[in-house]
Formats: structure tokens, sequence, C-alpha cells
């Protein structure tokens, strides 16, 4: 029962020359215009994400490697060209970011404004996506459910160690970004107990998981069934790929939102800032974690 995709590894020559063109376009404006203003900077955040959606299948790739007893399908060319996209992507995210805080008075390292820490405590909004990414996952394994009853008995370690990967991604990881036991560790983690948890060890696989997942099934699957949708085709599974694909939507857009709320609240205080007494968005002056 595959979702959508078509060939993942064919390369990213069946994308027009156009688009690729206007990408390069907007991206040599958007690097080189020395003056930012608003429009700049929507370009810049389109280019960025229109760079990161070209490698929408770079996650399966990474797992494809690291677990090759899955026996995915790789390929070296399509591999380093989605690659390339994507990192390129981050670049131009980055340079984004910088500039957008430049533009907004902030620091360009941090993002702080007048040493005020923004999120210094967990939003509301947080919380609710972190619990959406679990939701997601649960909709996800409960529409496979929905059409094989059978426990799939005999498969192989590699295969056993991906859903244990993909089960944890969408419980415990969304889950420790909007509490307290994912900033430090909780009594149950012996050796680690009371010690604060390394910022990474969160902030990297959600955000492989947030990008993977919302690139693959947002602008691929999704674009996919509406187009099956539009021109009438449909089958048997055609219910099962909807719940399937909305909830790896859900579940990637959770875990993204619920990872820049974490980031920002667990972020260390950069050199330029240090210097300054630093404030909390309620007005207290103190020394961030």
């Amino acid at each position: 029962m595959p979702l959508p995709g078509g060939n993942r590894n064919a390369d990213l020559s069946a994308i027009p020359a156009w688009a690729v063109a206007a990408v390069c376009v907007l991206g040599a404006v958007v690097a080189f215009t020395p003056r930012v203003n608003r429009a700049v900077l929507a370009a810049g955040w389109a280019v960025a994400a229109a760079l990161t959606a070209l490698g929408f299948v770079l996650v399966l790739d990474l797992v494809a490697l690291a677990l090759p007893g899955l026996e995915l399908p790789f390929a070296l060319q399509p591999f380093l060209l989605r690659l390339g996209c994507a990192l390129t992507g981050l670049a131009f995210a980055r340079l984004t970011l910088t500039r957008q805080r430049r533009f907004r008075g902030a620091c360009p390292d941090c993002g702080r404004i007048g040493g005020v820490t923004r999120l210094a405590t967990r939003p509301r909004w947080a919380l609710v996506a972190g619990y959406v990414a679990v939701a997601g996952c649960a909709l996800r394994f409960g529409a496979q459910s929905l059409w094989e009853d059978e426990l799939p008995i005999g498969l192989s370690a590699s295969w056993w160690l991906f859903v244990v990967g993909m089960l944890a991604g969408g419980t415990l990881l969304p889950l420790a970004l909007v509490h307290r036991w994912g900033e430090i560790w909780p009594r149950w983690v012996l050796p680690l107990a009371g010690r604060r948890v390394p910022r990474l060890v969160l902030l990297i696989p959600a955000a492989l998981f947030a990008l993977g997942l919302v690139s693959y099934f947002g602008a691929f699957g999704l674009v996919e069934l509406v187009v099956r949708a539009v021109s009438g085709e449909s089958d048997e599974h055609t219910l099962f790929l909807w719940l399937a694909v909305l909830g790896y939507l859900g579940w990637g857009a959770g875990i993204g939102v619920a990872a820049v709320a974490y980031h920002a609240r667990t972020r260390p205080v950069c050199a330029r800032c240090a210097e300054r007494p630093q404030r909390t968005s309620d007005g207290l002056v103190g020394v961030e974690p």
C-alpha cells in the first residue's frame, strides 16, 4: 500500500527549467541586495522554502543509509542533488533570519532586543503543537491498523528499529519539547538524572522530522492526492492515504512549532548580549539558564 510519491529516486531534472531559473535569480537578488526590507525578507524565506522542499525525501535517504536492512531504494546522484538543495535552503534561511533580526533591531546572533528574552517560558501554543504532533502520529498508525490487522512478526531488526524510532519521534520527542523533562533529565534516567539535556539531542531529530514530514507529505504527497481527487482517480486505499498524509502533516508541523519554542526557550546567551542585564518578556532581570 504505497503512499503518494512515485519514484523518489528520479532526479530533479523533472523540475521545469523556468522554475529552476526563477529560484536562482530570486536567490541572487536576495543574497546581493544591499538594502533589506519586508519584500526582500519575504523573498529570502520563499527561496529557503523552495530549496528545502526540493530535498523533500532526504530523510528517507538518510534512513536508507543508516538502516540498510530496510532495503530502501537509494541512488547517489539524486541523494547529492537533494542534499545540496537542502543545505542551500538552510543557508538562505540562516541569511534571511540574520537580516530579519537586524531589520527588527534585534541581536543578529540570538534575536534578543535590548537583552529581552522572548519565549522565556513555554507558551500555550507550543504545548498544543506538541500534542498535535502526538495526535498526528496516532492518526498515521491508527489509519494503518484499519487496513492491516495482523502483527508483522518475523520482520528484520532494521524494520523494528525504524518503527521504534518513528514511534519515539511521534510521542517522546514532541512531549520532551514541551515539558520540563525535555530540559532536565528526569529521575528515571539514572545516569543523567538532574543534568541539563543538550539542546541538540532534541533539536536535530525535531528538525529532521519536521522538514522531512512536512516537505514530503505537504509539498508532494498532499499535492498528488489533490490531483487524484480532481481527476476523479480513487481506489480502496484512498481514505487510508488521506488519513496517513494528514497525520504526517500534523505530526511534522506540530514538532516544528514546538521545536521553535524549545529553541527560543533554551538557547544560551550570546557573547554580545551577555554584557548587558538579561530581561525576560515580563520585565524580570536575571541570568538566563
